[in-house]
């Protein structure tokens, strides 16, 4: 079975719907659909969520999303102090300060390295304070036909005319494969190339409500 968005994409590289040839197989279609459904929550910033991070003595944290995945911080801030900190890279500290690691105190700055693991300047000296995070989320993917892809109706034909372009790419129809693509960007304003304004970004349609759990790395 497929769901609605699955059975767009059918009818748009002529399948027979009921009776698909090249896709029995509804995997790939599927595939597609969650690449593009999480590639919109990362361009446009619009699946939110709020992440309790217990602080402990050390400089490294994991984050693991049980429901969805991490892609970047917005905000961090000090949840007893209700202080704001500042956003650093490892980079910068260690330019300013080759021993930053040794600095311990209250947190001045936050950073985030790869996909999960979010640092802290300077090293806490106690385990009692929580780091809240406003981030923004990768949707979680779905797996079966039942399951609400959960994307906003003005999105829809975008995930569609991308999952076609991939379907034509992995056919080596590199014309067709663009002209989709292209379709793509034009109707997520991604075409003209031009930064989408935070105020301006579409929002997805996509439960933020996380469930989590925290390793910390020392």
């Amino acid at each position: 079975m497929a769901n609605n968005l699955e059975t767009q994409v059918l009818r748009l590289i002529g399948e027979d719907v009921e009776n698909p040839d090249a896709f029995s197989n509804i995997a790939p279609v599927r595939d597609s659909i969650n690449d593009a459904v999480q590639e919109l929550a990362i361009i446009t910033g619009g699946v939110k969520g709020t992440y309790h991070l217990p602080l402990s003595n050390a400089n490294f944290y994991r984050m693991n999303f049980v429901s969805g995945g991490f892609a970047w911080v917005t905000d961090a801030w000090l949840v007893s102090q209700r202080r704001r900190l500042d956003q650093t890279d490892v980079a910068r500290l260690s330019s300013q300060n080759p021993r930053w690691m040794i600095d311990s105190g209250s947190p001045e700055s936050y950073f985030q390295i790869g996909a999960d693991i979010v640092g802290v300047y300077r090293r806490p000296t106690g385990t009692t304070e929580v780091l809240r995070l406003d981030v923004v989320m990768t949707p979680a993917r779905y797996t079966t036909d039942t399951e609400r892809v959960r994307v906003r109706r003005e999105f829809e034909v975008a995930v569609i005319n991308y999952a076609v372009s991939e379907y034509y790419a992995s056919r080596g129809d590199a014309k067709q494969a663009m002209e989709w693509f292209g379709r793509y960007l034009e109707i997520t304003g991604l075409a003209d190339a031009q930064p989408i304004q935070s105020d301006d970004r579409p929002r997805m349609a996509v439960d933020a409500r996380l469930e989590s759990r925290d390793e910390v790395i020392r």
